[in-house]
């Protein structure tokens, strides 16, 4: 039985050794297939190749002072029913603006804008000077938005969009 169990060793240390192939059944494997590197690789500095470091033109390069932005996200606009709601984190009231009045505003026109509760008027909307944002004055607060994030709420592209104060509003 012992001599079953060596034998049985033997070939299989022949066999990972890379000494003589095994014979299983009929089939003969062989004793390093293949493609299969049976030395190990070692790789030392003199084997590795010299790489060279190109110098970087670091002249196209800019450095910026980094600056907080001028604005602070403050609340959401989206749209509920027949109207553009403004929500704001700082006054807990809710605003809205018709659908059929956002048209005058996207064209540069003072539009009111309505307590949600009851449609009291309590502020004003209007296209900014520059023409790239939609400005909400609803005292004591000046908000502000993208036009283009407007433009995603109304086409339907975006949910919601976020509503900013200036920063000295709300740190000030």
């Amino acid at each position: 039985m012992l001599d079953v169990i060596r034998e049985g060793w033997d070939r299989l240390i022949r066999f990972f050794s890379g000494g003589e192939g095994v014979i299983v059944g009929e089939v003969q494997a062989e004793s390093s297939p293949p493609g299969i590197l049976v030395e190990p690789i070692s790789i030392t500095k003199e084997s590795e190749p010299e790489l060279q470091e190109e110098p970087v033109d670091l002249s196209r390069w800019e450095v910026t002072e980094y600056t907080d932005s001028p604005f602070v996200k403050c609340g959401r606009l989206y749209i509920e029913g027949d109207d553009l709601v403004i929500r704001s984190d700082l006054d807990d009231r809710g605003f809205c603006i018709p659908l059929v009045d956002v048209v005058g505003v996207l064209d540069g026109e003072a539009v009111p804008v309505l307590l949600l509760s009851n449609g009291t008027q309590v502020g004003v909307a209007k296209r900014s000077i520059s023409g790239k944002g939609v400005n909400f004055w609803i005292e004591p607060f000046l908000y502000t938005l993208p036009l283009a994030r407007v433009m995603t709420v109304l086409e339907g592209r975006a949910r919601k969009a976020a509503v900013f104060v200036g920063r000295e509003v709300v740190e000030g």
